[in-house]
């Protein structure tokens, strides 16, 4: 079982388009070497996990798991035809997400205020999503966890259910630079007890022709070590052209086979797949 969250501070990296790509390329892995099952798990409250999946939340958000008013049960989209409401691939569970867990979380600061007052630690937002998932861990083989720029409030909660952490970087100099920022955070939570780790640096939106795109691949690998530098995923419109089709991933969407991204975000999922066998 290994949890993986792809967090990045800054916006517009490609976080969802990995998370949604890694979680499917996972299940359709295990499928091919005797079935396993695989959650994503979408904390941004944009929700897009859904779009991009092309899946009808019915209603469901991971705010109703976190405050405690649904079970996981209720809330998961199970890996069902979508005609039944399923995701549609086998192996692939999501809990997915909406503006209302901004609220939910409103909720629990509320409720972790009055746990502190009380020295109830068990009731803590900080182990929040081990409180509610940590259960379940054994039932899934992978989990991927979608997070938004900011986590906010549930910063260590996500971290603190994780193992690991894959960083999406957009290949521009500023981009490289809140990298830094990020994973120096994930390192003083390290320092502070917490057990997760950077997995991997995964460049995105790369310019295989553009200077400055190259420069900052070097720059990576320097910074973290070539071994922790993912393949990069080149710059292609394919990527929207999978999305807006009905919401079909990389690995469904026909033009997009053999097309360099698809290749890419092929070798991410092998190398999490091997590193956790």
């Amino acid at each position: 079982m290994s949890v993986i969250a792809v967090v990045n501070q800054k916006g517009g990296v490609g976080k969802t388009t990995t998370a949604v790509n890694l979680a499917h390329g996972l299940a359709r892995k295990m499928n091919q070497n005797g079935g396993g099952r695989v959650l994503l798990i979408d904390m941004d409250p944009q929700g897009n996990c859904a779009t991009a999946l092309g899946v009808n939340p019915n209603g469901r958000c991971i705010s109703q798991l976190l405050t405690g008013h649904r079970s996981l049960k209720e809330v998961i989209i199970q890996d069902t035809p979508q005609t039944n409401g399923g995701t549609g691939r086998k192996g692939l569970f999501l809990i997915p997400s909406s503006e209302r867990l901004v609220e939910a979380i409103e909720e629990l600061l509320i409720r972790d205020f009055q746990s502190h007052r009380r020295r109830r630690a068990s009731d803590s937002l900080d182990n929040v999503l081990s409180q509610r998932l940590g259960s379940f861990r054994n039932a899934f083989d992978f989990t991927v966890i979608d997070c938004p720029p900011s986590l906010g409030t549930l910063t260590e909660a996500v971290y603190e259910f994780s193992d690991r952490a894959i960083v999406p970087v957009r290949t521009a100099m500023l981009d490289a630079t809140g990298a830094a920022q990020h994973t120096r955070m994930i390192n003083e939570l390290q320092e502070a007890g917490l057990d997760i780790s950077v997995s991997l640096i995964l460049p995105t939106f790369y310019e295989p022709r553009q200077i400055l795109a190259q420069q900052v691949l070097r720059d990576l690998a320097v910074e973290y070590g070539r071994n922790r530098i993912a393949h990069p995923i080149v710059q292609s419109v394919v990527v929207q052209q999978a999305q807006a089709a009905g919401g079909q991933t990389l690995f469904e969407y026909e033009p997009a086979a053999g097309r360099p991204p698809t290749i890419a975000y092929g070798k991410l999922v092998e190398r999490v797949y091997n590193e956790q066998r």
